[in-house]
């Protein structure tokens, strides 16, 4: 609404004035004119006014009206005014109101979101990333590239879940669009590395405390982008080439680790929770047997807050304890995580 009025009060600034300047010559002529008439109708200033107003939306009450020669003269010639120009004032209008709505179709206006996930990309990786990250509930504002992929992107999700737009990951689109600058997250899957590498140097500018995820099309270049502040940074070809070297010699390794890495197909998944006061304070192994229990998730890792930094344990020792602030890491399926969550009232993610 505000970018409406905006827009409005721009195409209308001239044309607005030029009426105005009618409107209120005309009742001010109107008023002199008719004051003081015999069986005049316009006793206040008021009247021309109101007179005006009627006249110019064509209405016509006829409470009030001019009984002068002159001030029938003048009324003439504000009516014609009014007829001949009303459609550029109506034109200007509308223009802004169809600007304000191709705005909004190609996600120039910008979002609201707060603690959500930037993914910046709309190739085969940042695909898969948007899905499961939209099955897991996580809101995202998407950054693709084209036109096209904008259209095709918005089939994902709805305007609540997912905002999606288009363009350059430079500095300004990230924080005034996607307000970058309240993001808990960024995904960087543009299918060039260049392009990765400085919208990850913009993403670090715009949000200095969030976490970095970048894909990489060459390994090489991930020690340099992990030193310059990445969270993590992943080279797709190296990830596929040792799922198809599983696929090689042990193919049911290889199903389970593309079934476990995905939540978007209703199968298991591996999933991420804050151990809180719920799980927090007990040792690994009440944690399990709680879980048992529950007929909830497995409990397969387990990512230890040492105060700065968080160290992942897999198959943690069952005298290990877990503190509030330590996250577990499980495998389950739609149901066990609902209960877990219910439950215990954690929040999937960090």
């Amino acid at each position: 609404m505000s970018i409406l009025l905006e827009l409005l009060g721009q195409r209308l600034l001239r044309v607005g004035l030029v009426y105005a300047a009618a409107f209120f010559g005309a009742a001010t002529t109107i008023f002199l004119l008719e004051r003081g008439a015999h069986d005049g109708k316009f006793a206040t200033f008021g009247d021309a006014l109101w007179f005006c107003v009627v006249t110019m939306s064509t209405v016509g009450y006829g409470d009030v009206f001019p009984v002068t020669g002159a001030g029938r003269i003048v009324t003439g010639v504000f009516i014609l005014f009014t007829l001949t120009t009303i459609g550029f004032l109506l034109t200007a209008i509308s223009e802004a109101v169809l600007e304000v709505k191709r705005m909004d179709e190609h996600g120039l206006i910008g979002t609201s979101m707060k603690g959500h996930i930037v993914v910046c990309g709309y190739g085969a990786l940042a695909r898969a990333a948007l899905e499961d990250l939209l099955a897991a509930g996580r809101k995202v504002a998407l950054l693709c590239e084209t036109t096209e992929e904008l259209a095709l992107a918005k089939e994902h999700g709805g305007a609540r879940e997912l905002y999606v737009t288009f363009g350059e990951a430079s500095q300004e689109v990230l924080r005034d669009r996607l307000n970058a600058g309240e993001a808990e997250a960024f995904v960087i899957a543009f299918s060039d590395d260049v392009k990765n590498v400085i919208a990850s140097l913009h993403a670090r500018v715009v949000n200095p405390g969030a976490r970095l995820v970048v894909a990489l099309q060459r390994e090489e270049l991930r020690q340099t982008l992990i030193a310059g502040g990445v969270t993590y940074a992943a080279s797709a070809n190296e990830l596929s080439g040792r799922l198809l070297a599983s696929a090689a010699f042990e193919p049911e390794v290889a199903y389970l680790v593309e079934d476990i890495t995905t939540g978007a197909r209703g199968g298991y998944d591996l999933q991420q929770y804050e151990a809180g006061t719920g799980l927090g304070g007990r040792k690994v192994a009440e944690v399990r047997e709680q879980l048992h229990a529950l007929d909830g998730p497995l409990l397969i890792a387990l990512a230890v807050w040492d105060g700065s930094r968080y160290e992942l344990k897999p198959h943690p020792a069952p005298d290990l304890r877990v503190s509030e602030k330590d996250h577990i890491i499980v495998l389950a399926n739609q149901d066990q995580a609902e209960r877990l969550v219910e439950r215990y009232h954690v929040r999937q993610g960090r």
